[in-house]
């Protein structure tokens, strides 16, 4: 028999009196969530919702409506799709058609169909799907995790046993409600009868207010966000034992800064397609606060994930896993299960890492070209297509520059007639701030390898020089190419 009370995942036994969300429109308890998803079950009901079905959701909505609705479609074993703020009309209708999307919803109650009508074998009774969240993206058609109760139910028991989530607990929750970080977090809260602290959108002010007037116990951030709390003075409450850091490398001397100032740093590591965090680490403080012997890249994996590496000290190789929580595959119009797992049911990632002798994961870097700005992945194919639209740029290439609180700084260089600061103010006015270049080096060619295509190695040896010369146009011939 179908259980029409579920959560969004399996859960240990909670106090239906605990507060299950505090957001600006309010509170909810348990038991009034359940209630008010109950009504919500059936009005989606009648309008037509059937068990198997996928909603496309805004998260620009108030946070009880949000959490509302969530619950109810797991009731229904319908599925959940996650659309963040301001996505434009066409890109919209490419997710609904890439992912066979039924329905789309309007808050409060009402569902709009969309035409599309998807087989009988898109519905797994044994095991529903429950969250379709989108990765990173890239410039062809949007690609997302079709992740199960049950894998959503595996990650949250995992991450609440080894991040000790219980009742009584209060996770503060500031990350994009359509990432998969932000979704786990209400997951993991629903499983082990903790409180969603939830506020949309990072603001220093504001996570200095809940951080001073709630007692939060955990709390997730990526490490520009851990920066900018460090440089407003904010100090972490003697309440909270867990700040899990995650999306992009969380560099030394910044880490040494939080620990320095008391902020219990936790490391995750893990992605949409696992449904968030499959390896974790308390950072501890180095012997003599010597910055270099903070350990900022190793994590344990947790219960049950199987991972391939080559050994620390050969050379890195792509990690491979599998574990409970990892997806059912990529999301289709027909939901076919498998696609982009290996014939064995693996996951083969886009990061390099190795493993120690104690089965340790060390995540060395990026396998592609992605680049990573504030823990948000963007790909520089689609910034220079932008830049080349640019009045007086010929063409261009976008590199990242190591940078210690953002992870990497974008750099822009070109060839064309408009010069420096007259390209930087076009950038500012037509492209969002994590695709928005931060250095700009003109030159008379770009560089290229003999294959024809772009040489990124040589280009940011050219971003270095350059940006230290001062020179209005740079000569490309300054830095040879490497044999």
């Amino acid at each position: 028999m179908k259980n029409t009370r579920s959560a969004p995942c399996d859960q240990a036994p909670r106090d239906p009196r605990a507060v299950a969300l505090l957001a600006a429109d309010g509170s909810l308890t348990y038991a009034e969530l359940a209630a008010r998803a109950d009504e919500r079950a059936a009005a989606l009901r009648r309008q037509g919702l059937r068990p198997g079905q996928l909603v496309l959701c805004s998260v620009a909505v108030p946070a009880s409506e949000w959490l509302t609705m969530r619950w109810a479609l797991a009731q229904q074993e319908a599925a959940l799709l996650p659309l963040g703020a301001g996505v434009a009309t066409d890109a919209r209708q490419t997710l609904i058609a890439a992912t066979g999307t039924e329905w789309v919803w309007e808050a409060p109650t009402l569902l709009h169909a969309t035409g599309i009508t998807t087989a009988d074998e898109a519905y797994w009774p044994e095991d529903p799907l429950q969250l379709i969240a989108c990765t990173s993206g890239s410039t062809g058609a949007p690609k997302a995790a079709m992740l199960t109760r049950g894998q959503v139910a595996s990650a949250s028991a995992a991450v609440a046993a080894r991040l000790a989530l219980g009742r009584g607990d209060l996770w503060l929750c500031c990350l994009p409600l359509q990432h998969i970080g932000a979704l786990a977090i209400g997951d993991r809260c629903a499983h082990a009868g903790a409180t969603l602290l939830l506020q949309q959108g990072f603001q220093v002010a504001a996570m200095g207010a809940a951080l001073r007037d709630y007692p939060v116990t955990h709390l997730s951030l990526v490490p520009p966000m851990l920066a900018r709390l460090l440089e407003a003075g904010i100090m972490p409450p003697p309440t909270l034992r867990v700040a899990l850091l995650g999306g992009q490398a969380l560099e030394r001397t910044l880490a040494q800064r939080a620990l320095t100032a008391g902020w219990p740093l936790y490391l995750g590591y893990g992605m949409s397609e696992t449904c968030a965090l499959v390896a974790s680490r308390a950072v501890r403080a180095a012997a003599g606060a010597a910055t270099d012997a903070v350990d900022t890249c190793t994590l344990e994996p947790l219960p049950d994930v199987r991972l391939a590496a080559p050994p620390c000290g050969a050379e890195p190789g792509r990690l491979r896993l599998s574990a409970p929580m990892l997806m059912a595959g990529y999301a289709n119009p027909r939901r076919v299960r498998g696609l982009g797992l290996d014939a064995d049911g693996w996951l083969t990632t886009a990061d390099h890492a190795c493993l120690t002798p104690e089965g340790a994961l060390r995540i060395i870097g990026r396998a592609d070209e992605r680049l990573i700005v504030a823990g948000v992945k963007v790909s520089p194919a689609e910034i220079e297509e932008r830049l080349r639209q640019a009045p007086g740029v010929t063409d261009c290439l976008v590199v990242g520059l190591p940078e210690p609180v953002w992870g990497q700084r974008l750099a822009v260089l070109y060839v064309g007639t408009v010069s420096r600061a007259a390209l930087e103010v076009w950038c500012r006015a037509r492209l969002p701030s994590v695709q928005r270049p931060r250095a700009f080096v003109r030159l008379n060619a770009l560089p290229w390898l003999p294959s024809g295509k772009p040489d990124r190695r040589r280009a940011l040896a050219l971003a270095d020089a350059a940006l230290g010369a001062g020179q209005e146009v740079f000569d490309v011939a300054a830095v040879a190419p490497e044999q």
